[in-house]
């Protein structure tokens, strides 16, 4: 590496890219940044987020050369840390996904469930494809994967191609952060004992300085009628119904259970009821991002042109630190602690040994090294065992263009209530994303 990190992220248009740029910029004095290029097939968009990060990095890392592309082989050769948050076939075909889930009666969520199946079956082969790339053009870089279904993704990779790769959610960050926040400590000094899939896993202990503070934290919750969830998260946060309900119920699993879960768990204890909700709203998750992504956009326009100050409103802080976090701890071989999605290795023995789990690992130049986190409790080990049985089938499936394994994926999913339900789903997604799903035509 030279001075400064060589940098690209692919999906650079998107909204979330001006919050990954203030995470640069905190960390300007163990991650500078030499060049940076945006690469995105959507031109719009790369030109409005490309001259809003042009003008925070002029501002405030000055010499950081910015290049914007819609090539994609620009932003492997000669890079050394390859960021990736693509979403393939955008968020129209979120909104298909989540729609043909509700129409029928299902949970219709991004990542969770018949959702993140399809979006799974889009999404791999790109994904898969820009990895290849990578080892052919540029095999020294690293590629810090943040797409979407992560867990899949992450392992669909792991199976095609030997690219240096570590995939992140930073759900677990906003956790520990937010419990940080609630106790008032550093997050650093907190150790999550986290185990799980990415979207589908729990704390089942918090330490800090050696002693276990969730059964004290919940005793003071189940004793308090008046917790403020703007002060533990933020106001801003907060703002939005569909992340105050999501809190509520992270926080109605902790106090049943005495495990802090993944929010996304959400969809699992309270299907019925998070089915009700978004019926009720009469609109899928992807209409409301679409409306706000267009406020969004139309701010930057402002900031860039003078009239407006910047306010991250997508993504923010968590996700940045989540990235650049873990691109500092590769750069700097650190060996700090993420809770990140890597290949299981024994350490959650109850699950297949090359399984992508979502565990504490130390991440140093070399990567991720997973610490074991060993036996799943009873009340959730088979809930996630099916999930991961559902993973590894969807993963066979997009990579293959089997339709026999995507129908047993479905099948195996727990919030897939009959096959023939599984059967509907299946003919709905490959009708509706026939373009983006080459690998299944004219197959069975």
């Amino acid at each position: 590496m030279s001075n400064g990190l060589r940098v690209s992220i692919l999906g650079g248009g998107s909204a979330y890219t001006p919050g990954l740029i203030e995470g640069f910029i905190r960390l300007k004095d163990t991650v500078p940044l030499e060049r940076l290029v945006l690469m995105d097939i959507d031109s719009r968009k790369l030109s409005i987020v490309g001259a809003m990060v042009k003008a925070m990095l002029e501002a405030e890392m000055p010499g950081t050369r910015v290049d914007l592309t819609q090539d994609r082989m620009e932003a492997i050769q000669d890079i050394d840390f390859i960021l990736c948050q693509i979403r393939v076939g955008g968020l129209a075909a979120r909104h298909l996904d989540e729609s043909i889930a509700t129409e029928l009666g299902l949970v219709g969520q991004e990542t969770t469930g018949p959702g993140g199946f399809s979006m799974a079956l889009r999404t791999i082969p790109v994904m898969v494809e820009i990895a290849r790339d990578i080892e052919t053009h540029n095999p020294g870089a690293w590629l810090i994967n943040y797409t979407n279904p992560t867990g899949l993704v992450a392992e669909a990779i792991h199976k095609a191609c030997p690219v240096k790769v570590i995939s992140i959610c930073d759900e677990p960050m906003i956790l520990q952060e937010a419990l940080a926040g609630f106790v008032g400590v550093d997050p650093g000094s907190l150790f999550m004992d986290y185990f799980g899939l990415n979207h589908l896993g729990w704390a089942r202990r918090v330490l800090l300085r050696g002693n276990d503070i969730l059964p004290v934290l919940r005793q003071t919750m189940q004793e308090s009628s008046d917790i403020d969830l703007d002060k533990v998260f933020g106001s801003t946060v907060m703002s939005d119904p569909k992340n105050q309900l999501e809190l509520q119920n992270t926080l109605r699993i902790f106090l049943e259970t005495g495990l802090l879960p993944s929010p996304y768990l959400q969809y699992y204890y309270f299907s019925d009821e998070m089915i009700r909700y978004r019926v009720s709203t009469g609109k899928t998750r992807a209409q409301e991002v679409i409306e706000l992504e267009k406020a969004i956009l139309a701010d930057f326009e402002k900031v860039t042109a003078g009239r407006k100050k910047l306010e991250i409103k997508r993504g923010g802080k968590w996700h940045a630190d989540m990235m650049i976090g873990m691109l500092s701890a590769i750069a700097q071989d650190s060996r700090s602690i993420y809770i990140v999605n890597v290949p299981n290795r024994g350490s959650m023995p109850e699950l297949p040994y090359d399984k992508i789990v979502e565990v504490p690992a130390v991440v140093d130049a070399s990567g991720a090294h997973p610490l074991a986190v060993g036996n799943m409790p009873a009340s959730v080990r088979g809930l996630v065992q099916a999930v991961a049985a559902y993973e590894e089938l969807t993963v066979k499936a997009a990579l293959e263009g089997s339709q026999a394994d995507a129908l047993d994926a479905l099948t195996c999913h727990p919030l897939v209530p009959s096959r023939e339900v599984a059967k509907r789903l299946l003919d709905s997604y490959l009708r509706t994303h026939a373009e983006y799903l080459p690998q299944f035509a004219g197959r069975h």
